[in-house]
């Protein structure tokens, strides 16, 4: 579980290392190396356990669905910092 993203909807595996991580800053906190940019991206989905790739050179608003269980994993992010102010915006 992510302490960064708290509403994250899918794990990335990250390019360089190959190693599933929530967000870029789970990946700073234990990589000990600089995250490697790529255009392909490898994603986990967390409803479905499904993986799927997505060239975010390509990518159009259907691309922010999981392929599989149509899970929106593109949402605004919820953070520690943000949460409340989220829950108050919901709420209205």
């Amino acid at each position: 579980m992510c302490k960064h993203i708290l509403n994250a909807q899918v794990q990335v595996r990250a390019p360089c290392c190959k190693v599933w991580f929530d967000c870029p800053e789970c990946h700073a906190e234990v990589a000990g190396h600089e995250l490697a940019r790529s255009t392909e991206m490898v994603f986990g989905c967390k409803k479905c356990r499904k993986v799927f790739r997505k060239n975010v050179e390509d990518w159009d608003e259907s691309d922010e669905f999981c392929p599989r269980c149509d899970n929106h994993f593109m949402r605004p992010a919820v953070t520690p910092e943000n949460k409340d102010i989220i829950k108050n915006i919901s709420k209205s």
